[in-house]
């Protein structure tokens, strides 16, 4: 029983150690993570042009160009497409190079981390998704034939959500509006935690090849995705 407890603990420790090592940001992109809040210092973007000063006098001091990635890997081998299943890697992106900020407000940079965790909130939902279709409908091919229109609902909602959020908070300038949409978005993060953005995500795209060997980028998907 001891040999197997110990077994147990260091294959435990070698996973979490092995996901440690995956690195979830580089000089151009920041990728969510539990805990990773923006500030001011990664608002790198060009801020003088007179299109952006104009946002200046809306109260919308700051621009954060954010992102939902994707990409769909499948086994290499045709024969073992049926044993091993399709990978989906999704990660919201902050754009360090085109984000921008018109001002060391930080109050302003915490209202775009709303954008950020908005769009970890729609990547969580996704992946619920595609767990669902498999569990329906189990076997390989469900991804594969989904991915498309799940993607594209996703960042639907997920431009919706903002549209809404842009509109309360810059717009109509609703007094509550900010600590409302904070403990909304918590809230829904807290109740979504185990679908949180991995590192392993994040370095698929930092990478830009897969995490597994024995994968290859899918060749094709099914359906249009928007960029």
């Amino acid at each position: 029983m001891t040999k197997l407890t110990l077994l147990f603990l260091l294959t435990f420790a070698t996973s979490v150690h092995a996901q440690s090592n995956f690195v979830t940001r580089d000089s151009a992109h920041i990728f969510w993570q539990p805990g990773t809040t923006l500030s001011l210092s990664d608002f790198k973007g060009d801020s003088t042009s007179k299109y952006k000063v104009a946002y200046f006098h809306s109260d919308m001091k700051a621009m954060a160009y954010i992102g939902i990635w994707s990409i769909l890997d499948v086994p290499k081998k045709k024969k073992d497409r049926g044993k091993k299943q399709e990978k989906v890697y999704i990660a919201p992106a902050f754009d360090i190079k085109a984000s921008y900020a018109l001002t060391s407000d930080n109050t302003q940079i915490a209202k775009q981390q709303i954008y950020f965790d908005i769009a970890e909130v729609w990547a969580r939902w996704a992946r619920q998704q595609f767990k669902s279709y498999q569990d329906t409908i189990p076997g390989y091919g469900i991804v594969f034939s989904m991915y498309s229109t799940v993607i594209r609902d996703m960042k639907a909602q997920q431009a919706k959500m903002n549209d809404e959020y842009t509109k309360e908070i810059f717009v109509d300038k609703s007094p509550d509006a900010f600590a409302k949409w904070r403990k909304m978005i918590d809230d829904k993060l807290e109740e979504t935690k185990a679908w949180a953005t991995t590192p392993q995500d994040c370095f698929r795209f930092i990478s830009d090849k897969p995490v597994d060997e024995d994968y290859e980028q899918s060749p094709t998907v099914m359906g249009a995705i928007p960029q």
